[in-house]
């Protein structure tokens, strides 16, 4: 990787007392030719990312760029990372006809192994993997397994269906829409690290950070696509268009009380779809362009 040292590096927030994390450097990774990093999700451990590239999945090795296939078509939305890193989950899209459906796969990182965990659906509303154990909402039923088949734990879940948020805990789903269901769209939802939280998009909006039952939704900023760094921070894009095409995009830090945010970039940077390792030492993200940055930083 080589480091960027000028419109990437720079950082737009310079008050120290509302620093919520210091950007240290801002390194491109050299991808091979044809390979494009439509969006990006860093390994737990900061060694790889996986990269929508093409229509499929790849993975990439950061500190070398090399690049290998994972997956011949995928849809990138909620894409998850075992902690070993020895295993993701992804949606697969597949069409009869005109009809939409999603099958939930995990593939090996290992042997390249493929299991469908849940078989093609309509309605996949979401899922989530926590070590080995994946747990999805499929047309309003949780189900949970082990990667090995085995019978998984009661690990809460946010989803959303027909653009109401939801959040499954206990195995019991339901509607929590703290702004409300009616003419709505919820967008990107996550639980925070330590399950307590619902990171979410509200389109149109901004984004929200709420308890599981929908109380005490806090406003953390105009940012899309947001992530988790931890419990008390959280990632996201604000970016511009102008109907057909980015004009600007920088990254966005907050604390999950809303109180204090922070920007990472400039809006020149053209940054987008930022993913933190769980640790919360490194972001991986994406530009306009297709390309793959990982910026270091220190909380």
């Amino acid at each position: 990787m080589r480091k960027i040292f000028l419109s990437l590096a720079l950082v737009a927030s310079f008050v120290a007392s509302a620093q919520l994390i210091n950007v240290g450097a801002i390194e491109k990774v050299n991808l091979p030719a044809g390979v494009v990093a439509a969006q990006t999700a860093i390994s737990p451990d900061g060694s790889f990312a996986v990269i929508h590239n093409n229509g499929g999945l790849s993975k990439v090795d950061l500190a070398t760029g090399k690049t290998a296939m994972i997956a011949q078509s995928a849809a990138f939305l909620e894409v998850k990372i075992s902690e070993d890193g020895s295993t993701i989950v992804y949606r697969e899209p597949s069409y009869e006809g005109k009809l939409r459906y999603t099958t939930l796969k995990s593939v090996n990182m290992n042997n390249g192994k493929s299991t469908t965990i849940v078989a093609p659906t309509r309605n996949l509303q979401g899922f989530t993997l926590s070590n080995n154990n994946v747990a999805a909402v499929d047309n309003g039923k949780f189900t949970s397994k082990n990667i090995d088949g085995t019978a998984g734990a009661l690990i809460p879940v946010a989803s959303i269906n027909k653009g109401a948020l939801c959040v499954t805990v206990n195995g019991i789903t339901n509607n929590i829409s703290p702004q409300g269901a009616e003419g709505q769209s919820y967008l990107w939802p996550s639980i925070s690290p330590d399950g307590k939280q619902v990171l979410y998009y509200l389109s149109g909006t901004g984004a929200f950070v709420c308890n599981l039952d929908g109380s005490n939704a806090v406003f953390v900023g105009n940012m899309r696509a947001p992530k988790w760094i931890d419990n008390s921070i959280v990632v996201g894009m604000d970016d511009r268009d102008n109907g057909e095409n980015v004009t600007s995009s920088k990254l966005i830090a907050a604390s999950a009380d809303g109180k204090v945010k922070q920007d990472l970039t400039l809006d020149s940077s053209m940054a987008m779809y930022p993913s933190a390792s769980a640790d919360g030492s490194k972001l991986t993200f994406v530009t306009a362009g297709g390309e793959l940055f990982v910026m270091s930083i220190n909380k």
